[in-house]
């Protein structure tokens, strides 16, 4: 049986827009008193999360009360090899040199930070305040030199989707009737730095803001990708005459997967109960990750494995590509071990479809959350290593 789940979406002009728009609906309502530090609405309707509001970490607009859990950050994890630690070195460096005392004060925290570290957010950073300095307090050789940082941890695609996602939050501060002074490229993200930038010691760079958060942490020529979050709202939109979909190849090898799969193996994949947003977004770091279910990537035929791997690849290609390399030989190495899995639906521009790729250690999510800027839905993602996350291993431990 042949199934079509997949529509063209077209480039969203602003015409077409509501007449007034704010950013979506779980990270600007008006309403905040029950609102959490992460958009990620902690387990199934059917279950109890344990937080305030139904997710994890409390907080809203002005409030910021994200939860943590005492974890080890710093273990001899199984973190990824090949990593460009030099290269990552000498644009840290850089950066660092740009800045006068005070502001190198906002940006370098000590590396035993761990709450500092495990701050961040998709959400705007007006509501969920940001450690380190915003681009918009850098002057130009700043600003540059971050940007060039960020650039080199990253792949081309990674640092084209941080491009890309900034550009969705400049266009809602063009095109929101709430919050326009805390959406934009620069106002809105943030950067910092934990221990020293090192070729043998630990540290991390941290990066992010609205629907955006890296977190990469090296250790000599090892390194840890996450926790690493990108959405983007909308799910696309128009610069000039050029559609920009900042999230269409991770969506997009996503529902390749869900797309192939038979009526058999789709009511295998399908979790029971509603899942309204990713459910390991900020504020969730015991490493209890929840109970693997789904269709076993074993029991697909080698083409739908292969699409499987595609998935995997687009989210961890945003890296350095020896540090991708080295997670996509571990991860395939599991595949037999991995599961897949949908909520609510599986269709493109459904409401709430909600989409998982659940393996030993790698752990995504896509869901389709909705919006009151357009339309239409947009997108939360989140990719989590479960013995990497900030570098540790078993951080649960």
């Amino acid at each position: 049986m042949t199934k079509i789940r997949r529509t063209i979406v077209a480039p969203i002009a602003a015409a077409a827009l509501f007449s007034t728009v704010t950013a979506c609906s779980s990270d600007s309502d008006a309403d905040t008193s029950s609102s959490t530090a992460s958009a990620s609405a902690a387990a199934p309707s059917s279950s109890s999360s344990g937080f305030a509001g139904g997710g994890p970490g409390g907080g809203g607009a002005g409030g910021g009360l994200q939860t943590f859990t005492a974890v080890d950050l710093d273990t001899d994890g199984a973190n990824a090899s090949g990593a460009n630690t030099t290269a990552v070195v000498t644009a840290a460096t850089a950066f660092l040199a740009t800045l006068d005392t005070s502001t190198a004060g906002k940006v370098n925290y000590a590396f035993t930070d761990n709450v500092s570290r495990q701050t961040w957010s998709n959400y705007p950073a007006q509501q969920v305040p940001r450690k380190g300095v915003a681009l918009s307090d850098l002057d130009d050789d700043a600003k540059a030199a971050a940007m060039a940082l960020v650039k080199t941890m990253l792949s081309p695609a990674g640092y084209a989707q941080v491009q890309t996602i900034q550009q969705a939050d400049d266009w809602l501060r063009a095109n929101s009737a709430s919050g326009t002074d805390s959406f934009g490229s620069d106002s809105d993200y943030y950067i910092a730095i934990y221990g020293k930038p090192s070729t043998t010691g630990s540290f991390m760079v941290q990066f992010g803001g609205h629907h955006l958060a890296r977190n990469y942490t090296y250790k000599g020529t090892t390194a840890s990708i996450t926790p690493d979050f990108t959405g983007t709202e909308p799910k696309s939109f128009t610069i000039g005459n050029t559609a920009v979909e900042p999230m269409k190849e991770k969506a997009g090898t996503l529902f390749d997967v869900f797309d192939s799969l038979t009526d058999d193996q789709e009511a295998k994949a399908k979790l029971s109960g509603t899942i309204d947003d990713i459910l390991m977004g900020p504020g969730v770091d015991s490493g209890k990750f929840p109970a693997t279910q789904g269709v076993a990537v074993a029991d697909l035929s080698a083409q739908q494995q292969s699409l499987v791997l595609d998935a995997i690849r687009a989210w961890v290609g945003d890296a350095s590509p020896d540090v991708a390399a080295s997670l996509m030989k571990t991860y395939t190495a599991q595949l037999s071990q991995t599961r897949v899995a949908f909520a609510n639906s599986d269709t493109v521009d459904g409401e709430s479809t909600y989409l998982r790729i659940d393996g030993p250690r790698v752990w995504i999510e896509l869901v389709n959350t909705r919006s009151r800027s357009t339309p239409n839905v947009h997108y939360h993602g989140v990719y989590r290593d479960k013995n990497d996350d900030y570098g540790s291993t078993n951080p649960s431990a």
